[in-house]
């Protein structure tokens, strides 16, 4: 078993500097069309991409910078910095570039949705409700944004809206819009509908 360990662990080293001497070629070769080319957005996004792929987020953070220089109105390149900013915990520049991007295009709904869960992150609970609740008028169907906003009704002691949450998430699991896998932090839909039960009996007494 020990060698066996060392074995797992030589492979998953070896997997990991072929990961980024990859990574690192790529780079190297978008680097240098943007040495030919300094003006062009679309290569600096790549680049963000990349370095996101390698989990290289301050130079993500940085490329993507670089890119909405030249294109300070694309929706897009300021939701892809915010996904970065979220990704490493830095809720409140994450939330702000959320904003950019819906004020740019109204129809990206997925920043309504990523905004709410930043707010809820650094506890403003009204803020999520506000974020989500957009979302949730777009994406009625979602059952991670339906999820989430409970969560944040239930904070605000909206304790009857966040039922009607998830009472839509355990009416779709079971039609056309069945749920697959796990239903956020509470597993299945069984065990939502254990908890929706208990929530009941706290609300109505029942």
């Amino acid at each position: 078993m020990f060698i066996n360990n060392i074995s797992r662990a030589r492979y998953l080293l070896a997997a990991a500097v072929f990961a980024a001497a990859a990574y690192g070629g790529v780079i190297e070769e978008i680097e240098a069309e943007i040495a030919a080319d300094p003006d062009n957005a679309d290569l600096y996004v790549e680049l963000a991409m990349e370095y996101e792929y390698a989990n290289d987020w301050r130079e993500a953070v940085d490329a993507y910078l670089m890119a909405l220089a030249l294109v300070p109105n694309d929706a897009d390149v300021h939701f892809r910095l915010a996904e970065v900013y979220f990704a490493v915990d830095k809720l409140e520049p994450a939330i702000d570039e959320y904003r950019k991007a819906v004020a740019l295009d109204e129809n990206l709904n997925k920043a309504h949705y990523q905004m709410g869960r930043a707010y809820f992150g650094m506890k403003k609970y009204d803020e999520a409700v506000a974020s989500l609740g957009k979302y949730a008028e777009a994406s009625p169907y979602d059952f991670n944004g339906l999820w989430f906003l409970g969560r944040a009704l239930e904070k605000v002691g909206r304790k009857r809206d966040a039922l009607a949450c998830y009472e839509k998430v355990l009416d779709y699991s079971t039609g056309a819009y069945a749920a697959v896998g796990e239903i956020g932090v509470f597993g299945t839909s069984d065990d939502l509908a254990s908890y929706v039960r208990k929530l009941k009996k706290d609300v109505y007494g029942e």
